[in-house]
């Protein structure tokens, strides 16, 4: 059993949300490394689908990882990016839309592998000195009590001050926190993406943007570099499918011949010989093929635990974004962010109790997630769709127009969420 201080804290999932909260943790001088233990199901080598792509840091992301020390340790391997562009079927520009301006935001959006990420973040954890335990699979919380928490793991009880879980979306400690909730819900839209080198397509012009969005009657391709080269790209399509259980969307999401199919069975439909070549491109590589159904989370009752608040719940474990959001691995950065500057908070506000700093947080956070989920589905998700869909759906009033939008999409609301003077007002309304 693990020695237990009312400050040591247990982490469930050692991926980027986990690593990232421990170096967080870290940072503040919340704890030191002796009082920090991650525990995850997996080996470090275990194949993770969702590792052989790339993840998206917009400016709000970049910002706690720039805080961190993280950034300037990844930087170099980042494509970076201030536009969103959109092409037509002639290879033509519609709309090139500037959202991530570095003087407007701080940064430009950039995009790295994610095990690029991941492997830098578990560097940085191990330099620390924090032990990580593998293949430790959390069976479930036995005692909570005022200063600690029990629990088991592989069998054995272990001690923590606070238990937080950072386990994904099909997150264990999600069910003892909330377990009157149902966890996701597919949303009836699913992702199918592979990657191909830039030089595989005969593409019309020399200059061709290699971050973009063809759009055309089947729907839409999107392109985006993995590299600061641009020499790897991912290309996804979104389409409809019907819900199926766990091991099913696993099984289907094996089956490279169904992913190859998906996206040949679309390509005489389009009238682009681009969008054919990065077809026929994509067909070529079925080995990188995945598919990725988009969830949500219905908003939980809690994602801290009601006896004490010593079980808390962040990242995709606590509120699901679809991936075409941009937003799962930059939400999750800013749940850390802001949870961090609670528990100092607490540290030198006393009087303030864990559980109201807690219900703070929450509500904080999720009014960020119901924006985003609510942006991703009526601009980005709809961007991707069938051009019969989106001309529906424009009029029958359902959705903006884009192109009838301005070449600027204000981004300000997501990369500037202004966490630190919201945490600051809210503590001055606790302290009178």
């Amino acid at each position: 059993m693990t020695r237990c201080t009312s400050s040591s804290i247990a982490i469930i999932g050692a991926s980027i949300t986990g690593l990232s909260l421990t170096l967080s943790l870290l940072h503040a001088n919340l704890v030191d490394a002796t009082g920090i233990t991650l525990y995850d199901l997996r080996l470090p080598s275990t194949p993770d689908p969702v590792n052989s792509s790339g993840v998206v840091l917009t400016p709000n992301g970049l910002h706690v990882l720039n805080l961190l020390n993280i950034l300037p340790r990844i930087h170099d391997r980042c494509w970076l990016s201030e536009y969103r562009t959109y092409k037509d079927e002639n290879d033509a520009t519609t709309r090139k839309v500037l959202i991530a301006n570095e003087s407007l935001y701080g940064f430009k959006n950039h995009r790295v592998w994610r095990r690029v990420l991941v492997e830098e973040l578990r560097g940085m954890v191990r330099a620390k000195g924090v032990q990580i335990q593998w293949e430790s699979r959390f069976e479930g919380v036995l005692a909570e009590h005022d200063d600690g928490v029990v629990f088991q793991i592989n069998g054995r009880e272990e001690v923590a001050g606070m238990l937080i879980g950072a386990d994904g979306i099909h997150s264990s400690i999600r069910r003892y926190v909330t377990p009157q909730d149902e966890g996701p819900e597919y949303t009836g839209v699913l992702g199918v993406l592979g990657h191909i080198p830039w030089e595989s397509v005969a593409w019309p012009y020399e200059d061709y943007e290699r971050a973009c969005t063809i759009q055309g009657k089947p729907g839409a391709l999107v392109l985006m570099p993995e590299d600061r080269e641009g020499s790897v790209i991912m290309v996804a399509m979104q389409t409809k499918l019907e819900d199926r259980s766990r091991e099913e969307w696993e099984a289907l999401g094996r089956d490279k011949a169904f992913l190859r199919d998906f996206f040949a069975q679309n390509r005489d439909q389009w009238a682009s010989q681009t969008a054919k070549g990065i077809i026929d491109a994509v067909c070529g590589h079925e080995d990188t093929l995945y598919m990725w159904p988009y969830v949500r989370m219905g908003v939980l009752h809690s994602w801290f635990s009601e006896k004490t608040g010593r079980v808390i719940i962040v990242g995709d474990a606590a509120h699901a974004l679809p991936p075409s959001s941009g937003q799962g691995v930059n939400q999750a950065l800013e749940d850390i962010h802001a949870l961090t500057r609670l528990l100092v908070l607490l540290k030198s506000e006393p009087h303030i109790q864990l559980k109201e700093a807690l219900g703070f947080w929450q509500s904080l956070r999720q009014k960020r997630i119901d924006a985003v989920f609510d942006w991703a589905t009526n601009r980005t998700n709809v961007q991707r769709m069938p051009l019969a869909e989106r001309e529906k759906l424009v009029r029958e009033g359902k959705v903006l127009d884009a192109h009838n939008a301005e070449n600027f999409d204000d981004m300000s609301w997501l990369y500037r969420p202004g966490t630190d003077r919201l945490i600051d007002e809210w503590a001055e309304t606790r302290n009178k």
